[in-house]
């Protein structure tokens, strides 16, 4: 385009040039009027104009002198110039018909290349679109195998907590009971140890008795001894008392002693009597001594017959009230069950039989309806935030538009402006066209009339001459003054068009400012396109460790007044509205500039970029059209699929997830006892085989490996024998 431009403005240029040199003014003859109206000559033809009246004045009066061969001369050097210079500019017009020719042919390989372009970029999309299904894929079985495990690990920790608290409760009332066990204990220890403290006390005072008492037969057989002794004494006394007798009397005195000492035997004769009473009641101590001990044994033994029974009085209560309590409980259960079953009736289908695995798929199914309402909303935000960001790009691009539209008025201005300064030239140079042709006639004119005049007469010949010299001499002197006239006239008209042509530099400078910020905002947003690629990859790769949901099955509530849409509206209304308006200002170009080939030349090659902008806004809309056909053949291909891998599923019994981007696959069984009960598989491409790689759970299966997979060398027989392994297993738990 600048090219063309600069081409344009150099043959204007030259136009102008050739306009100014080769386009002389008309001469004015009055002064000569007086003369050529003495000779008696009138024009045959009458111009519309005084100045064209003037002339053929001028023509008739000098028709009969013959004209100079220098003026002739001038004449056709002025004609081959004038052809030459026309010739010139046919072959320049023709070399900008070629060029415009070529610019056609480039732009056209260029709409070709955008348009592989495009069709690469719709197939790359496409690639990405398989891609991102994959993972999708891939991340709606995360996700399922993530919530499994969190629905399982939220059953586990109530249950333990459930547990926990049980426990809690069983300890508080083994606690409140070893309490009222201690008290009770040691309430029965105080008064034990009371009732021993009174028995040890009796028994020490027993004891003291029979230390009593033992000291007391000690020395009643201390004295029985001494009595014996006194006894033999006695007998010897008696034999001495036989002896002396006969000193009785003598011995009164002593007898009377001796009575003293009677009383005293007697007195230790009524204790020696009394000593059996005592063995008696020693007997009778001993015998209740041996009947306390028993006693003492037998409330030992009754003490702890009596705290067994409490323990298992204790025990019954507790039993009896744990069954009031599970009654209770049996009772309560049994109405949050009946309350259950009317909760799973309200909420599953009326044609499924209702059960606890229908109840908790359609909590399931709550639950992921929940989530897919997240992620619609996460993703509706996003729109929403895309949305601003492209009605921020549509206000910049109107913004665009709209000083695209000035600019274009300011050229339509100067166009106008041009035209009329080229119409007035053409007019001028037609006028001075005319005036050349009569010239050239009235010099013809007067040339075969002077030829003929010489004929008739030769001697008023020479003084016609000499006074046709002298007019011609005068008239000379006028071309030289109006030459002189002309010069100063070109001089002034060179500078009209140089400022023209600073004008159009000025012009050419803008438009390489304008094209040059368009090429800025292009960047730019290839830059954002750039960068909302990077956060679409980094996106896929997040949803890689998330699942992915069938939105099919769920409605979008779509606002009836949403602002988005309007503001969307408004923005397509206003680029339309500024189209129809370009197209009008096009069109009216075009009416205006029709006379003039060149602007004829740049206004269809605005035209062709208007053509080029309709046809990429069409391509755009078919983009359009292509991406919303894929994302709702996406969406299709994706319930679809997810359907296929639940039945699949639900048949099989055993769901395939690929961990990352290599050929390793995940299998995980429906009847698993845990989440980390898996096998781990990968492809190998050189036999198109799957080899078992090693994990925890494989381990445990060496005799299903060996008979199976190495015995009779089946994958598919290992995998059901082990699904009939893992339900026998799931029948034996329940059972």
């Amino acid at each position: 385009m600048e090219n063309i431009k600069s081409n344009f403005d150099k043959i204007m240029e030259k136009f102008n040039d050739s306009m100014t040199h080769s386009a002389p003014k008309k001469l004015s003859f009055e002064y000569l009027t007086d003369s050529f109206n003495d000779s008696g000559t009138l024009p045959k033809k009458r111009r519309h104009d005084n100045s064209n009246i003037s002339c053929d004045d001028s023509n008739a009066s000098v028709s009969s002198i013959p004209p100079s061969p220098w003026e002739t001369r001038r004449i056709k050097a002025d004609l081959i110039e004038a052809k030459s210079r026309i010739s010139k500019l046919k072959t320049e017009i023709e070399r900008q018909h070629k060029l415009r020719a070529e610019v056609e042919t480039l732009y056209e390989s260029k709409v070709t290349e955008l348009k592989k372009q495009c069709d690469f970029s719709a197939n790359k999309v496409q690639d990405v679109e398989k891609h991102l299904q994959v993972v999708r894929k891939r991340e709606h079985g995360a996700k399922q195998e993530l919530l499994r495990t969190q629905r399982e690990l939220t059953q586990l920790k109530h249950r333990y907590e459930e547990e926990l608290h049980k426990l809690q409760r069983d300890k508080l009332e083994i606690e409140d009971h070893s309490r009222q066990m201690q008290n009770s204990m040691e309430n029965e220890l105080s008064e034990y140890r009371r009732h021993t403290d009174k028995l040890e006390m009796e028994l020490q005072l027993l004891t003291d008795e029979m230390t009593n008492l033992k000291s007391v037969l000690n020395e009643y057989k201390q004295h029985s001894s001494s009595y014996e002794t006194l006894k033999i004494e006695h007998e010897k006394e008696q034999q001495e008392l036989e002896v002396a007798n006969s000193r009785i009397k003598e011995l009164e005195y002593q007898i009377a002693s001796y009575e003293d000492w009677k009383e005293i035997t007697k007195k230790s004769q009524t204790r020696l009597l009394s000593i059996p009473d005592m063995d008696k009641e020693l007997e009778r101590l001993r015998t209740n001594n041996k009947n306390l001990q028993e006693l003492l044994g037998n409330k030992l033994l009754l003490e702890e017959q009596v705290h067994d029974l409490k323990n298992r009085l204790a025990r019954e209560e507790g039993g009896r009230n744990e069954a009031v309590a599970l009654q209770v409980k049996l009772s309560h259960m049994e109405q949050e069950l009946k309350d259950w079953i009317k909760v799973a009736q309200d909420h599953c289908l009326p044609n499924m039989l209702v059960s606890p695995m229908a109840l908790r798929s359609r909590i399931e199914q709550l639950l992921q309806n929940d989530i897919i309402m997240i992620s619609e909303k996460r993703n509706t935000q996003s729109e929403t935030k895309s949305i601003k960001s492209d009605l921020l790009d549509y206000k910049q691009k109107c913004e665009i538009y709209v000083k695209n539209i000035e600019e274009l008025n300011v050229a339509l201005k100067r166009h106008k402006n041009f035209k009329e300064r080229i119409q007035r030239k053409l007019f001028l140079v037609s006028k001075e066209r005319d005036c050349y042709k009569q010239l050239l006639e009235n010099f013809e004119k007067d040339l075969t009339f002077s030829n003929a005049n010489h004929a008739v007469d030769g001697g008023n010949g020479d003084v016609q001459l000499r006074s046709r010299l002298d007019m011609l001499e005068k008239t000379l002197v006028g071309y030289k003054d109006m030459c002189s006239n002309l010069e100063k006239e070109l001089t002034n008209a060179k500078q009209l068009p140089v400022a023209d042509q600073s004008i159009e530099n000025v012009i050419s400078t803008e438009t390489y400012e304008h094209i040059k910020k368009e090429l800025d905002t292009m960047r730019l947003e290839n830059e954002r396109l750039r960068r909302r690629k990077e956060e679409l990859e980094l996106e896929l790769e997040h949803r890689c460790l998330k699942g992915d949901f069938n939105v099919g099955k769920f409605k979008v509530v779509h606002l009836a007044q949403n602002p988005a849409a309007e503001a969307y509206e408004n923005s397509n209304n206003l680029i339309e509205k500024l189209q129809a308006e370009i197209e009008r200002l096009k069109r009216r170009n075009k009416k205006l500039e029709e006379d003039n080939e060149v602007t004829q030349a740049r206004m269809n090659e605005t035209t062709n970029m208007t053509i080029n902008i309709k046809e990429m806004n069409q391509l755009r809309a078919e983009l359009e059209a292509t991406n919303s056909k894929m994302k709702k053949m996406k969406e299709c291909y994706k319930s679809a699929s997810m359907e296929f891998r639940e039945v699949c599923y639900l048949l099989f019994g055993y769901r395939v997830d690929r961990l990352g981007l290599n050929t390793n696959y995940k299998l995980s069984s429906m009847y698993a006892e845990s989440p980390d009960d898996y096998l781990n598989f990968r492809l190998n491409e050189s036999n198109n085989a799957l080899d078992m790689l090693e994990t925890p759970y494989s381990i445990t299966l060496k005799p299903f490996i060996e008979s199976q997979l190495v015995g009779n060398k089946s994958l598919p027989a290992f995998l059901s024998a082990l699904t009939l392994e893992l339900f026998q297993r799931s029948t034996m738990t329940m059972s």
